[in-house]
């Protein structure tokens, strides 16, 4: 759920309701309530838990990275000076450049060379489905992006502020493919043209 106002107006309207649905949760543990009273009183305090925790996490985060911004913009000075001879302009934008990638490195820059455990980064996206898949997409833009298992636990790691460009032509047969003004002809064209491998 997407919040309009500051992290910390939402922390501070969201922790006293955390407070008493935790309390109520205990309460109902405590008296062995019937399984659907405890039900309802698990889902409210996760659910309530879940957007205050996020909300306290994201006070700590910039509201804007001028250095992921700034990585981006890099990615597509990179595949405008490569490709702007041999693939259309409008292909040649950077994707995943968009908040919540913003916010999924603002986490793993502020531990820059350390572990991050994935559940505190589907705690800042308030996603539990696809956040870990929108990390990955930080190494397909070319972000030293790293995940692993450490003692059972899924964990990613920013290890370096390099970025990869290796990764450009990837970037562009996939905005070729995904576009919808060219017919399979003209993308293969384009491919051929530019020097992209059509696999991959």
């Amino acid at each position: 759920m997407v919040s309009q106002q500051p992290p910390q107006g939402e922390w501070q309207q969201l922790k006293p309701d955390a407070e008493h649905a935790l309390s109520n949760l205990l309460s109902e543990i405590s008296s062995h309530s019937d399984p659907q009273s405890l039900f309802e009183a698990y889902t409210y305090a996760k659910e309530i838990a879940a957007r205050a925790m996020q909300a306290r996490m994201l006070m700590h985060l910039p509201s804007e990275n001028p250095q992921f911004r700034s990585l981006h913009a890099k990615i597509r000075q990179q595949m405008h000076s490569r490709y702007k001879e041999t693939v259309p302009e409008r292909l040649l934008g950077a994707p995943y450049g968009g908040k919540t990638h913003e916010r999924l490195f603002s986490l793993l820059h502020e531990s820059l060379g350390q572990p991050v455990p994935a559940a505190m980064l589907r705690i800042v996206t308030g996603d539990h489905v696809h956040t870990e898949r929108r990390t990955r997409e930080l190494r397909e833009l070319g972000f030293d992006v790293d995940w692993y298992d450490a003692e059972g636990i899924n964990v990613y790691e920013l290890r370096s502020l390099d970025l990869d460009f290796e990764m450009l032509p990837t970037i562009v047969r996939n905005n070729v493919r995904k576009t919808k003004s060219l017919s399979k002809d003209e993308k293969l064209r384009v491919l051929k043209i530019a020097g992209i491998s059509e696999d991959g």
